[in-house]
């Protein structure tokens, strides 16, 4: 399997941090299996999961538990490189959202992400291509908080998220995840994810330039090469289960038949991502009834009917098992 690689820009940040806090570097390059020449220029490529270790050993090395989160904030939009000028020449904050996960695989080729809108909210999530490193959590925890802080250096506003998810679980460590990121957090979920809503994503990003931001993309595009990225089925299939879920689950067949293929061939293609039909739909259905009821004030009945459910009972049974509470229990838990 070829390896995935990333840009030795981020493992250049961390290198400086362990330099400055008097260690020597030779020993935790070792350890992941890089050099010092692997980081003597940060546009270079390493592989991801060397970078994954490396971040997870700084901060054991520098006994820090919120060190992806600080390393995130402490750095500028520019201090990602490309992928961050193309970012603060976008017309709009949601624009940059859009044209950070379409440019990704220029510096990152290990990190999934998708882009959905569900209402009045967008969010972006990512994940690791490889499910073995996603128990890590120092570096979602960094590009959480490189979003919410270049979500604010874009618009030069409080540009602050509906909410941030983590897969991880909430760590024993004294971290104060909300005072960091300024919105409220949910572990355990299936992606990372950072939650916008349409009118903050709407903010105009001061300073764009149209012209310069067509020259970045189209160095994009060359680097990318001609051949376009393969499509990321599980993304197109939430897709097509939020827009048609009020009327009811889709017939499996239906959905195959949809994206040109049979049933076997769409079921071995979710197989293939680790997933199912059945539990997309339900991932689908799980985070929008909790969007609902932490961020509207919508009855159970109408939640219901949005989800596809001809009454409530059947939600709040599927609630209790996606989440072992009642879904009023969630609403007071998370209002």
């Amino acid at each position: 399997m070829r390896v995935q690689m990333i840009e030795a820009r981020w493992a250049t940040y961390i290198a400086d941090d362990l330099r400055r806090a008097g260690h020597a570097l030779d020993g935790p390059l070792k350890d992941v299996g890089l050099s010092r020449t692997d980081l003597a220029n940060s546009e270079t490529s390493i592989p991801y999961a060397a970078f994954m270790a490396l971040i997870e050993r700084a901060a054991q090395l520098l006994a820090e538990p919120a060190y992806g989160l600080k390393l995130g904030a402490a750095h500028d939009v520019r201090d990602n490189g490309l992928l961050g000028f193309i970012a603060l020449n976008s017309p709009t904050l949601g624009d940059a959202l859009v044209n950070v996960k379409r440019y990704l695989g220029v510096a990152n080729e290990g990190t999934l992400a998708v882009l959905e809108s569900a209402g009045p909210v967008s969010a972006l999530r990512f994940r690791d291509a490889d499910p073995s490193l996603r128990r890590l959590r120092h570096n979602s925890e960094r590009v959480s908080a490189q979003f919410v802080k270049g979500a604010r250096e874009l618009t030069q506003a409080k540009a602050t998220p509906v909410r941030v998810e983590f897969i991880h679980s909430r760590p024993n460590e004294r971290i104060d995840y909300e005072a960091i990121l300024g919105c409220p957090i949910r572990f355990q979920a299936e992606w990372d994810a950072i939650l916008f809503s349409e009118e903050t994503l709407r903010l105009p990003v001061l300073g764009a330039d149209n012209r310069l931001l067509a020259t970045l993309e189209a160095a994009c595009r060359r680097i990318i090469g001609p051949r376009p990225p393969d499509r990321d089925i599980v993304h197109d299939v939430r897709e097509y289960v939020v827009h048609r879920l009020a009327k009811g689950a889709t017939p499996f067949e239906d959905v195959a038949r949809y994206f040109g293929m049979s049933s076997k061939t769409l079921e071995r293609r979710l197989g293939e991502r680790d997933t199912s039909y059945r539990d997309l739909v339900d991932g689908v259905r799980c985070d929008l009834a909790k969007h609902y009821l932490a961020d509207t004030n919508m009855r159970l009945p109408q939640i219901a009917y949005l989800l596809g459910y001809s009454e409530p009972g059947p939600l709040v049974r599927a609630f209790r098992r996606w989440t072992a509470i009642t879904p009023m229990q969630y609403r007071q838990q998370h209002r």
